[in-house]
């Protein structure tokens, strides 16, 4: 009998831990419904992969919350304003450098990156004033106008990226130079593109 019972927890041991396994290894409905709507909002924009790449990773964050989901993006978009700002700021200030050095304040790629830079601080503050205005969608009134308001800053934010990379395409500069910045910019406004067309599809 002694052996029965040692065989039958054995048994049971064995069982249990392959189940402890199996759940462990199973993501939840929970976590995969969260990340099927982040898929499904993002295959509303014009570049979904980028989307659903940058933010997919915050799905459980967001759950299935279209307001967390524009707030999550608006901020992952300020953070690649400002990666994307530091870069032109580095550029203007080595031309900066350069222009100095031969004695000149008249060096066209020294005005343009100085607008471009102007152009990319605009592009942070408009879209945390978005930011701030998808805080008041909570509230219950006026819900279309305040999603109108952030779309309308957005726009603006991406109007300024354009601005910025059209500037290169009016005079001569270091080719260098226009091809770092319009990688950057171009990088930004696919962000921002995306931003836009999660706003524009928000439904609350």
């Amino acid at each position: 009998m002694s052996q029965f019972l040692y065989s039958l927890t054995l048994v049971f041991v064995f069982l249990t831990s392959t189940n402890i396994q199996t759940t462990a290894a199973t993501p939840s409905s929970y976590s995969q419904n969260h990340k099927m709507f982040v898929k499904t909002a993002c295959n509303s924009t014009t570049y979904p992969d980028k989307c659903y790449k940058s933010l997919s990773t915050y799905s459980t964050a967001i759950k299935s919350d279209p307001i967390k989901l524009c707030t999550t993006a608006l901020k992952l978009n300020v953070k690649s304003a400002k990666e994307a700002t530091s870069v032109v700021a580095k550029l203007l200030k080595k031309s900066q450098k350069y222009a100095a050095g031969r004695k000149s304040r008249m060096v066209p790629e020294t005005l343009i990156l100085k607008d471009c830079l102007e152009e990319m601080e605009d592009t942070i503050v408009e879209l945390k004033q978005a930011i701030t205005e998808m805080k008041t969608l909570r509230a219950g009134d006026s819900i279309a106008e305040h999603i109108t308001n952030v779309r309308t800053w957005v726009s603006s934010a991406l109007t300024d990226e354009g601005t910025c990379t059209d500037g290169f395409e009016e005079v001569k500069v270091n080719k260098e130079t226009k091809k770092t910045v319009t990688k950057v910019i171009q990088e930004l406004a696919t962000t921002t593109s995306n931003t836009l067309a999660l706003i524009t599809n928000l439904s609350y």
